[in-house]
């Protein structure tokens, strides 16, 4: 037997006898703590989820599921906010040949302009104008 072997028994010996430490104070068969399950999700990581689930007399499922959470990071959504800046590239100076042009406020108000032959100048004035600056 090889040290690592050794040691994976250790550590779900262990583990085993904490699960029976808890499982012997209950009085009715009730749900385990989340320490313990996110323990037992860490050995199935390490050792399989098969051995850990015979080892401390879990339901594999529940367990392949708990091992499952432990892959995943906390994941903090950041709010996208509207961009306060847009800039308006032309392909050549001077007059576009068409141009559509649709923009909203924050508090709903929308604009659309359909122009013909406008320059790139005039534009910017008639969106400053819309955004009241």
């Amino acid at each position: 037997m090889t040290q690592e072997t050794t040691n994976e028994r250790e550590d779900l010996e262990q583990l085993r006898r904490r699960f029976e430490e808890f499982r012997s104070t209950q009085t009715t068969r009730g749900r385990l703590p989340e320490p313990l399950w996110d323990e037992a999700g860490r050995a199935a990581n390490r050792y399989g989820v098969n051995v850990v689930a015979h080892e401390l007399r879990l339901d594999y499922s529940k367990l392949k599921r708990q091992m499952g959470k432990q892959d995943r990071p906390k994941v903090s959504r950041k709010k996208v906010l509207p961009p306060t800046f847009v800039e308006l590239i032309g392909t050549t100076p001077g007059p576009m040949t068409s141009c559509l042009v649709e923009m909203e406020l924050a508090q709903g108000e929308k604009l659309r302009l359909d122009l013909k032959a406008i320059a790139t100048t005039e534009l910017a004035g008639l969106i400053r104008a819309f955004m009241g600056r």
